[in-house]
């Protein structure tokens, strides 16, 4: 995430478990937010500030210009997360929400709709010791959550996981990526994105965000979209039908239905019909996300591992597992990895070259 915020020209001022805090130029937050694949949200930060108690928070929030963001066609939603001074997390969010409609009220504004799931408008409170912070995000929704995924399938892959998956396997727009273990198509889907959109993959969710058209008003979004490919190079296979016709919809709701091609496969079954480089990109299942019998598990990675070696020599690998033991039955030499959360279980991204070939 680091790596990306300054390849955009951004300052990082400080980071820690919740999240990284970053100052730029305008037209360089608003690339960032546009092209960022690894961040799950961007909270523009109004109040950084110290409270002893709850009715000093109380007067400080309501200090903010909630009318600039806040109308009575915008609907608002709080998250909150605190803990010493204000420990009570819920009971914060009551008095934030109190101090935003005492403001609204003193302003003579019509009061919004308050929804608690979907909102025009998330404000975001975080408290440590005895300072708070108050966010408003850049996008409403999550910008990690890009809002094709209709339906997510069994164990769905997070959409900013993919995109380290395929960050962490070398992958380009252009070159050729399958995964045999698609589900409901995630991993290239993303892949897919970047490609039509010109990695602007969050070009449509800043574009219908009230935040980000209050704060850049005169910002005009590109249009640009690439059309089908001339040749596929982007192929997706499961063993379900079920979540092929998933993949299939996932895949329209994102605009990129042209993009890939998903058809139902067994990925012991799986040939190169593809040619002689490319990235295999896949999320296996593993015990304690499926739930199947660890021997079954670790037959199928046995076979699958095979299936690469014989099949796939002079590519790259890339798997993400929660369950290290089960990389070994590949047979594979590790390349790199990298470690993260998946599913609130550790977990890593493992890439693999493959040596030989046809």
């Amino acid at each position: 995430m680091e790596t990306e915020i300054k390849t955009h020209h951004l300052k990082i001022t400080s980071s820690n478990r919740g999240g990284v805090f970053f100052a730029g130029k305008k037209e360089d937050v608003i690339q960032f937010a546009i092209h960022s694949k690894f961040a799950s949200r961007i909270n523009l930060q109004l109040l950084h500030e110290n409270a002893e108690t709850y009715d000093e928070f109380y007067a400080k929030v309501s200090e903010l210009p909630w009318e600039k963001y806040i109308g009575p066609e915008v609907s608002f939603r709080i998250d909150a997360e605190t803990k010493d001074k204000l420990k009570n997390s819920e009971f914060t969010m009551h008095r934030t929400k109190d101090a935003v409609l005492d403001r609204l009220r003193s302003k003579k504004v019509p009061l919004p709709e308050i929804e608690k799931r979907m909102a025009d408008i998330t404000i975001v409170v975080r408290s440590h010791t005895d300072k708070f912070s108050i966010e408003i995000s850049l996008s409403g929704d999550p910008v990690g959550r890009r809002g094709y995924r209709l339906f997510a399938g069994n164990a769905p892959v997070r959409e900013p996981i993919a995109q380290a998956m395929l960050e962490v396997s070398g992958w380009k727009e252009g070159n050729t990526l399958v995964d045999p273990m698609c589900g409901s198509g995630t991993i290239l889907i993303e892949a897919a994105l970047r490609e039509r959109l010109y990695g602007e993959i969050n070009r449509f969710l800043f574009a219908e965000s009230p935040v980000f058209q209050i704060l850049f008003p005169t910002y005009v979004f590109n249009e640009r979209k690439k059309e089908k490919p001339d040749t596929p190079h982007l192929f997706g296979f499961d063993v379900d039908p079920e979540a092929v016709r998933i993949a299939k919809e996932n895949a329209y709701e994102a605009g990129v239905e042209d993009f890939v091609q998903f058809e139902v496969g067994n990925c012991l079954d799986l040939k190169n019909q593809f040619g002689k480089e490319g990235h295999v990109v896949t999320n296996p299942p593993y015990g304690d996300r499926i739930g199947k019998p660890m021997e079954d598990l670790k037959e199928m990675y046995f076979q699958f591992g095979k299936v690469i070696k014989n099949e796939f020599g002079g590519w790259k690998f890339t798997v993400l597992s929660g369950d290290f033991s089960l990389l070994g039955k590949f047979g594979l030499k590790e390349n790199t990895h990298l470690s993260l959360k998946h599913a609130n279980l550790k977990a890593k991204i493992v890439d693999y070259e493959i040596r030989g070939g046809k």
